[in-house]
């Protein structure tokens, strides 16, 4: 039941993933206003939705997890301190939720590499 479950948060996950890159990289209006709104160069809303997108396909498969996880996690702790930094408090909660969810998919993923690396261990010492 919890396998059942851990699938169904990441294919979420990942769906949000694929919207919100999709959204970047097809050059929707709210995402040029956001970035103008940021002073960034046009090309990283591009770059970040590209990553986006590789990222949520990377969280499906489970020897790309840890990493898609962390290359998110890096994408949202720049979302949250932007939208801190150019005061737009209203946009915070979003990727403030999709960042805690990415940190806990890196970190049972992390623990479940290190319990399957004392698995092998075990195997090699016996």
């Amino acid at each position: 039941m919890n396998k059942i479950l851990g699938y169904i948060f990441l294919v979420i996950l990942a769906g949000v993933f694929v919207m919100t890159g999709f959204n970047k990289i097809s050059g929707a209006d709210l995402m040029i206003q956001t970035f103008e709104s940021f002073s960034y160069p046009t090309w990283t809303m591009y770059l970040l939705g590209a990553a986006e997108l590789l990222s949520a396909v990377g969280l499906l498969i489970p020897r790309t997890r840890i990493l898609a996880s962390g290359i998110l996690t890096f994408i949202l702790i720049g979302a949250v301190g932007s939208h801190l930094i150019y005061v737009q408090y209203a946009a915070v909660p979003f990727p403030a939720v999709l960042l805690v969810a990415n940190i806990i998919v890196l970190v049972v993923g992390m623990r479940r590499l290190e319990a399957e690396e004392e698995g092998q261990m075990d195997a090699i010492q016996a």
